[in-house]
């Protein structure tokens, strides 16, 4: 029985993210459903407030954000690696632009097309979740549809020289694209955009083939069950540091930590230790007990609370 736990759901471009990860590294996992929209009465007990999909859970450790998910998943499982160690550092940028920049072009567009087929209160969720997220002009869609679209033209020419984004070898990048790429065809007619790109799609349907692992089905109330009984390893990590942020923030302070650009719900804790790369702080809930919650620091706002 895997001790991975992915709070998901089936729609969600990040989460295919993370899925893919499983099935190139050929891993088992457990799969929780989580609605797509608040309230999730059965994830923010875990998180404290963070409500953005995936959230990967094992024991009770809660990790946020897929680059930390995957990243934490490298560490635990490292042979054969995602990324060959000369490529880790290019690879993590493209994967940055790609979740951020990339994902912004498709999404307007991508929901601007099937709106008709969304819920009303999707609709409002995700506009409380990201400012102008419903008050974009048609001109900004088109604008961003455009862009979109150049990505992948640059994407296709990359790929008649090459397997894979960056060289013979499938790497973090690959991954980051494809989720959201992915995505954009539910569209029918942004799909068939990006699938005139024959290169890009054969990529696609590549990654499409490979499947999702080793999966499994997990109810909610089993995950927070797991989290009740767990243990927490408090042990900090070899490449523990002092303090980040010019010495401001040290193990022990109380902080509230959120997302930069959207979905700016926050999670409070005392930090247990730190990297250069990650900070984990622990935190008591009515519900399932204590747990630590693992955010990467790039792309998040960490601030003491007195």
């Amino acid at each position: 029985m895997s001790d991975i736990i992915l709070h998901h759901y089936e729609m969600s471009p990040f989460s295919e993210k993370v899925r893919k990860y499983f099935a190139v590294k050929n891993m088992g996992w457990a799969a929780v459903e989580q609605p797509n929209i608040a309230p999730k009465p059965a994830l923010t007990p875990l998180t404290g407030g963070y409500r953005r999909i995936p959230v990967m859970q094992i024991g009770a450790h809660i990790y946020c954000d897929t680059a930390l998910i995957i990243d934490t998943l490298e560490a635990r499982h490292p042979e054969p690696p995602l990324t060959p160690p000369h490529l880790r550092g290019a690879a993590a940028m493209l994967a940055d632009w790609a979740d951020h920049r990339v994902f912004t072009l498709a999404a307007g567009p991508t929901i601007t097309e099937v709106i008709e087929l969304l819920p009303p209160e999707f609709l409002a969720d995700r506009a409380k979740m990201a400012e102008g997220f419903s008050q974009q002009s048609a001109a900004s869609v088109t604008h961003r549809r455009h862009q979109f679209l150049h990505v992948c033209h640059q994407a296709d020419r990359q790929l008649a020289r090459s397997d894979w984004l960056m060289g013979d070898t499938l790497t973090l990048a690959d991954l980051s694209l494809y989720h959201i790429v992915n995505f954009a065809c539910m569209a029918p007619e942004l799909g068939r955009l990006i699938s005139a790109h024959k290169q890009l799609e054969a990529w696609r349907q590549r990654l499409v083939a490979m499947g999702q692992g080793n999966r499994r089905e997990m109810t909610q109330e089993e995950a927070l069950d797991i989290a009740r009984k767990a243990e927490i390893d408090e042990t900090p990590p070899a490449n523990a540091v002092e303090a980040i942020n010019d010495g401001t923030l040290r193990a022990g302070m109380q902080v509230k930590i959120q997302a930069d650009d959207y979905g700016t719900e926050t999670t409070e804790g005392a930090i247990v230790w730190l990297t250069a790369k990650e900070i984990a702080v622990k935190r008591q809930d009515d519900t399932v007990g204590a747990v630590m919650v693992h955010y990467p620091l790039l792309g998040y706002q960490i601030e003491a609370v007195t």
